[in-house]
């Protein structure tokens, strides 16, 4: 278990709405032609107040936890919102909170040094995007959120995980640690999709509501990994 995390008075919540990511990994076969690849699910869940952080999960198919619970946040930075004409950070516009809904989970890439994407800003172990097709997170990209990530980053004050731009972010270790799991689930394996949806109760501890100087929304290039690719960079 998380040191930070704490579990919440699961029979009180009213799942007016968790976000969810659930990521299908296809089954592989290998040279022998057995399977070598598990279906796995990846889940978040955040709390209605984004000021808190919450949580996300790799599972199996069958509901077995591989990986987590890892602390995530889904909150934008208020500040950089309403500079971009979002100041209530409305998830279905650029620089809001990460939107619910319905993803595809196209590929990983690579992030931190030798890379377009910054370790100050995604994290050196890689990163995961998310290519919206459905609910809000469907809207927001018809209003130019054509694509987020799953990604870490420096933390902030008293190394608490900072907001992002619409993204999710995980601490370092946390992303290394996903992405090791995903690894082991088998060569090759494939992403189907990411559901995304909210629990009106407090999850995790606050995060930093100050994304500091990351990269815009949508994370830069994201036009041209939208299509399928390596789950591990």
């Amino acid at each position: 278990m998380h040191p930070l995390w704490k579990e919440p008075d699961v029979p009180a919540l009213s799942r007016r709405g968790v976000i969810w990511m659930a990521g299908a990994l296809g089954m592989i076969q290998s040279a022998r032609g057995q399977p070598a690849g598990k279906s796995l699910v990846i889940r978040a869940e955040f709390s209605s107040d984004r000021d808190q952080t919450g949580t996300l999960v790799l599972e199996d198919s069958a509901g077995q936890k591989l990986a987590g619970p890892f602390l995530a946040y889904g909150r934008s930075d208020s500040g950089v919102a309403a500079i971009h004409n979002n100041p209530t950070r409305d998830p279905t516009l650029k620089y809001g909170d990460t939107p619910t809904g319905t993803f595809s989970v196209p590929r990983a890439i690579a992030t931190g040094d030798g890379t377009t994407y910054a370790s100050h800003s995604y994290g050196p172990n890689g990163a995961l995007v998310l290519q919206p097709t459905a609910g809000d997170a469907l809207v927001a990209s018809q209003n130019g959120r054509i694509g987020l990530l799953i990604h870490s980053g420096d933390p902030g004050s008293n190394n608490k995980l900072r907001a992002t731009h619409g993204c999710v972010r995980l601490s370092n270790s946390d992303m290394a640690a996903l992405m090791q799991a995903i690894s082991k689930a088998g060569e090759n394996a494939t992403f189907n999709r990411c559901e995304v949806t909210r629990i009106d109760a407090s999850i995790g501890p606050p995060g930093d509501p100050n994304a500091g100087e990351d990269a815009g929304d949508p994370p830069p290039g994201i036009s041209g990994l939208l299509s399928p690719g390596p789950i591990i960079p």
